[in-house]
């Protein structure tokens, strides 16, 4: 697998994947100063439309959803139940058009791109005033027991100390330097909220089995010897206890 190809793992993403905290989301809509009802949103890097999908159910039905890998388009389509479009494009290059939207965001998606070219074309896609939104929704595994013994499992058995989207490093640990520093913003705002799930030992696995890096990193067999491991973790418990951490950097533009 390489890394940054979700193709295999669609279906997995789009039934495991967790949301995104809902008054977060509600604070970067109201950071717009618009009607949600109002306005225009390009949700990029969109994957199969968990992030859309949040900002319509908190009011924005004007979306479009743009994801460059076509069996997330597609499982992302079979998958939505919302009145929004999904369209082909990266967020170095969207193919929408420029000057049209009041909201562009990349939900756990802004790691993997070329951050100037990235920024640029969103800086081209924003309306004056608009809001450009980067977010993730990492797990604070040291809250949890189970967590807390995965964790343990994958930096000393299998020597994955660093991850590429965890949400917690790269580039968000100077995130706000990078969008300022463009010149394409005039203030970045940083919101964070955490929401602690109780999961199933079947969505736990299959939220593992949605990774990309670490099944990159450890190849197929390693990889599902790992996937072993947790489940030998699990028979001690019912469930398992997650603390998600959603973190927001809320950019508006000059």
């Amino acid at each position: 697998m390489e890394k940054g190809d979700f193709s295999s793992l669609a279906k997995d993403y789009a039934n495991y994947r967790p949301g995104y905290n809902t008054d977060v989301i509600n604070h970067i809509i109201f950071s717009t100063g618009l009607n949600p009802d109002t306005i225009r949103a390009a949700d990029v890097g969109a994957g199969t439309g968990i992030f859309a999908s949040s900002l319509y159910e908190c009011g924005i039905k004007n979306i479009i959803a743009v994801e460059p890998n076509d069996e997330m388009r597609k499982v992302g389509k079979e998958a939505n139940t919302k009145d929004f479009k999904f369209l082909k494009g990266s967020a170095e290059k969207t193919n929408l058009p420029f000057k049209s939207f009041d909201l562009v965001s990349m939900a756990s998606s802004f790691h993997w791109t070329n951050y100037a070219k990235a920024l640029k074309e969103f800086d081209n896609l924003l309306t004056e005033n608009g809001i450009f939104t980067a977010i993730w929704n990492p797990r604070l595994t040291e809250k949890s027991e189970v967590e807390s013994r995965v964790q343990s499992l994958l930096s000393n058995k299998y020597r994955v100390l660093k991850r590429v989207s965890s949400g917690r490093s790269g580039i968000t640990e100077n995130l706000k330097e990078v969008l300022l520093e463009t010149g394409y913003f005039n203030n970045v705002l940083y919101l964070d909220a955490v929401d602690i799930v109780y999961r199933s030992h079947e969505d736990y696995l299959g939220a593992w089995r949605s990774v990309n890096d670490i099944q990159a990193e450890l190849g197929s067999k390693n990889f599902n010897s790992f996937i072993a491991d947790i489940e030998n973790i699990l028979v001690d418990y019912q469930e398992v206890e997650v603390h998600y951490l959603t973190r927001a950097w809320v950019a508006k533009k000059v």
